[in-house]
């Protein structure tokens, strides 16, 4: 049944996906130290010892090595129960396997106990589920006239609590409700200090509702979303294999989001540098959803909806999109298409491609796509995911971004970087670092370059 996955390890994204989990098969049971041979008790050995004063020294000699031998088997015995081994100090690489793997036993341990505070069954067929994360760096900005640094929230993907309960019915259908915000925006500045004002408030209000919404699915045709949440291409041109889209992805103004540029003279706008590399994505909304299920390995979504959490926003927004995804001989491809259509606001049109080698973990990402007015821009990703500690995958990334005409007075904008994302598979734990260059060529006035160094860690469950 699917709410079995309370009583295993569930990644935070599959938690909020439909029902499709099944029982976990049921492992072997623990091994016990059951040994073949008699074990003497320690007293009746001292007295033993103590009778035999008549016995000659060679008989004397001969009992105490067979004892011995029969101590060591003991000992040899329980140091291998459970198929444990017992770290040598002096070899530092036998120490390093062994506490790993005490250490991981530890977090299944406290694994099990987090499962049990984050699920709860509310019927047979009910599971409430309470999901979310944590996701803060230490950012550092200089854009050759000020610096930045400050502890905060990564927009890249923010930190956020939800609430899920999922349903099925015995038809075949299941519901899901999806509640889900996002926490403020809070930061607090380093020992370095600074005057910058990136905007961030640190209250709650309602633009922090992320999803409020119920999905409705139905065997053989797809499901349908009703509520604040994605619109059908939401998310569509963010295809991307890497892992380490927590600290960089084709939105590469999110590492720096609230942020003002800076003419070339030093003098300050009331421009984020965030404004000039747009990525022509979808967002959420208050609307009506349908998704159809895949059929070899394709799927469309439709959906039209308002804004309601922005004031004097009264545009009718509706979007289309088309999905696919394909594996062959180890290399995964998934790729998406979308036009958007913003009322009043241009509309865009935009998509991505990603591949993924399981064999070697190399891949890369393609995220491409314009507006109405004649914006467009391409972002292109290479990286590789190699398993160097034990304690979870390491990833690698390489990116370049560049568009025309991203916003007015700008003809155009670039932006490369690199990342690093080290997870902690036991502890649901990301550890990664960043370092971008921002470069925006003005149409009419000339603006600074900066750059940016982002190191953080984001905490799921």
């Amino acid at each position: 049944m699917f709410w079995t996955r309370c009583k295993t390890k569930t990644a935070w994204s599959e938690l909020a996906s439909p029902l499709y989990a099944t029982p976990p098969p049921k492992g072997p049971a623990t091994h016990e130290f059951s040994p073949n041979y008699p074990i003497i008790p320690l007293q009746k050995r001292v007295k033993f010892f103590t009778a035999s004063s008549a016995l000659t020294n060679s008989v004397k000699l001969k009992l105490l090595l067979g004892l011995m031998l029969v101590l060591s088997h003991v000992a040899v015995a329980q140091a291998n129960e459970g198929d444990k081994k017992i770290a040598d100090p002096s070899d530092s690489q036998n120490w390093s396997q062994n506490w790993s793997e005490g250490w991981k036993d530890r977090q299944k341990a406290l694994n099990a106990t987090k499962q049990w505070l984050t699920h709860r069954q509310l019927s047979e067929h009910t599971l409430l589920t309470f999901y979310g994360q944590v996701n803060v760096g230490q950012l550092d900005y200089d854009d050759g006239f000020e610096h930045y640094s400050a502890v905060r929230n990564n927009q890249n993907s923010t930190s956020r609590i939800g609430l899920t309960a999922e349903t099925e019915f015995d038809n075949g259908r299941s519901l899901v409700l999806n509640f889900e915000a996002a926490v403020p925006k809070t930061e607090k500045n380093s020992a370095v200090g600074s005057n910058i004002d990136n905007g961030n408030d640190d209250q709650w209000d309602k633009s922090l509702l992320r999803k409020a919404e119920g999905r409705l699915s139905f065997p053989q045709v797809g499901f349908v979303s009703v509520g604040q949440g994605s619109m059908a291409a939401d998310g569509i041109t963010g295809f991307d294999f890497s892992g380490t889209t927590v600290v960089a992805a084709n939105s590469v103004g999110d590492t720096i989001s609230g942020i003002p540029v800076r003419l070339a003279d030093g003098t300050k706008t009331n421009t984020d540098v965030s404004d000039f590399y747009p990525n022509y994505d979808a967002s959420r909304r208050l609307r009506v959803r349908f998704d159809s299920l895949p059929s070899g390995g394709l799927s469309w979504a439709a959906s039209v909806g308002r804004e309601v959490l922005t004031a004097g926003d009264d545009n009718t927004y509706a979007d289309i999109a088309v999905r696919y995804e394909t594996k062959w001989r180890g290399f995964g491809v998934k790729g998406g298409l979308g036009y958007a259509y913003n009322g009043d606001s241009p509309g865009f049109l935009s998509g991505s491609v990603a591949g993924l080698d399981d064999s070697t973990g190399l891949n890369f990402a393609i995220a491409t796509g314009g507006n109405t007015i004649g914006g467009k821009y391409i972002y292109g990703k290479v990286g590789i995911i190699r398993n160097i500690f034990r304690l979870g995958t390491t990833a690698f990334s390489a990116d370049y971004y560049k568009s025309s005409s991203p916003l007015g007075g700008a003809s155009g904008s670039r932006s490369w970087g690199v990342a690093i994302v080290q997870k902690l598979d036991a502890q649901s734990m990301e550890i990664y670092a960043t370092y971008r260059d921002y470069s925006i060529d003005g149409a009419i006035l000339q603006y600074a370059d900066s750059k940016a160094i982002l190191v953080g860690t984001r905490f799921s469950w």
